[in-house]
């Protein structure tokens, strides 16, 4: 039997066992790093008991301060990607992001907390561009949109998992007989080492699985894409990709907002413990993301098959367009399951709207800058996602004084509405250069 390890690229030819192993490992990590990025989220109580603090810097902590580093190095980690060794920088990575969550426990002060979240962030800025460079030398053009879909599904498992997993860690620790360890430490430290350690292994595991593929042959010549060219593609088609860049991060505003106060919202409104409420919106935000992350991309697929060239512009839209009545809906009402069902319909629709566009790009982004425009893409979903939408939430709240719930409903339909617009004001030049095959722009000297 041939080893995984010593299987050899060679142009043309892809082996499907490596490419789904790969695929698979780097699905694990990205779980992992979601889990890692959103425990705090149910960790809000007894940190802010803990550091002294207030909703606005809770947003700061588990928002802005990972979104400034996440977008900041989210760029260069693409330009890495393209030219560099991806299986390196995932490693690293992962290690780093590790060792920055097991150390978050034994923070002494809220700065520092908030300089291990920014090394957290410095972790993770690296996977997801240099996967989906990875994705695009891995497997032939027809499937790379599967297995694209699949890694952002696996990753939206991480935030649902960290809230539904995170409820049982919760409850197991506080149950626990082990007088020492709970004399030592408070329940809230112990969960970041039980969440941070399990990422180690997996990269270990990683490590030792995982190869190197070569890059793609037809673009071997002129593998190496300059910033020059990058700049380029981008003013040859600045209406078309600032349209998705903007749609994209607005609709990604729109999931961390819920992603990151929901479950605070629960807990306010209806009287719910940590562990209730994670325990419930856990499996429902994973069977919604998946769900939408699988879904979009689909039937973008299917209809473009069928020879609708706008297919991607017109799913995402119609669900942003559904995000927007839902969730401006789903938050202002009183009966706890009805709300749950309508933000369950949200996290689909806005997930998929936002993963539909990013998944585009191993069509719409020429091969050699995939992880670059990926990175791009990233960058602001993490400038208005995970930067500003979980600090504007408490803000409105305490400016308008009508609670959490009100403050998510007008936030999030307000996000998703805009999202939408931008999707209209690009659906034309979409079909242009679907039309055209989305060329790259070759600069004239």
């Amino acid at each position: 039997m041939q080893s995984i390890q010593n299987v050899c690229y060679s142009s043309g030819q892809y082996n499907m066992r490596r490419a789904w192993l790969t695929v698979g490992l780097l699905s694990l990590l990205y779980v992992v790093s979601l889990v890692d990025r959103q425990i705090l989220v149910l960790l809000i109580g007894p940190i802010k008991a803990e550091f002294q603090i207030d909703d606005v810097q809770i947003g700061l902590l588990i928002g802005t301060a990972f979104a400034v580093v996440y977008s900041i190095l989210g760029l260069p980690a693409g330009r890495i990607a393209d030219r560099g060794n991806r299986k390196h920088l995932v490693i690293a990575g992962a290690v780093v992001w590790c060792f920055s969550t097991i150390a978050s426990g034994f923070a002494p002060t809220f700065m520092v907390l908030i300089l291990l979240r920014l090394g957290l962030a410095a972790g993770e800025a690296v996977l997801t561009p240099a996967a989906h460079s990875l994705i695009g030398d891995l497997f032939p053009p027809h499937k790379r949109t599967l297995a694209a879909s699949l890694f952002s599904a696996a990753g939206f498992i991480g935030a649902p998992l960290a809230f539904s997993g995170g409820a049982l860690l919760i409850l197991t620790l506080e149950n626990a007989n082990n007088k020492w360890l709970l004399e030592s430490f408070d329940v809230w430290q112990l969960v970041l080492f039980a969440v941070g350690a399990p990422g180690l292994l997996l990269v270990c595991i990683f490590a030792i699985l995982v190869k190197e593929p070569a890059r793609d042959k037809r673009n071997q010549a002129n593998a190496l894409a300059s910033n020059g060219d990058v700049i380029n593609q981008i003013k040859g088609n600045s209406k078309l990709y600032s349209g998705l860049f903007f749609s994209a991060s607005l609709a990604s505003g729109c999931s961390y907002a819920v992603y990151n106060w929901t479950t605070e919202s629960l807990i306010r409104d209806f009287g719910w413990s940590a562990v209730e409420s994670g325990s419930i919106f856990g499996p429902l935000a994973l069977v919604a993301a998946v769900s939408g992350v699988l879904f979009a991309p689909r039937l973008s697929q299917h209809l473009r098959e069928r020879g609708r060239e706008d297919a991607v512009v017109l799913v995402s839209f119609a669900l942003a367009l559904l995000c927007t009545f839902s969730l401006g809906l789903g938050f202002l009402l009183d009966d706890p399951g009805i709300r749950l069902a309508m933000v369950g319909l949200g996290i689909f629709a806005t997930l998929g709207s936002s993963m539909n566009i990013v998944i585009s790009m191993q069509v719409v982004a020429p091969s050699r800058m995939r992880a670059t425009f990926v990175a791009i893409l990233f960058m602001g979903m993490s400038i208005f996602g995970a930067g500003v939408a979980p600090v504007v939430v408490p803000t409105v709240a305490e400016l308008i004084g009508l609670g959490l719930s009100v403050a998510l409903a007008l936030v999030c339909s307000l996000l998703a509405g805009i999202s939408s617009l931008f999707l209209l004001w690009v659906r034309a030049d979409f079909k242009l250069a679907a039309r055209a095959g989305f060329p790259e722009v070759i600069s004239r000297v």
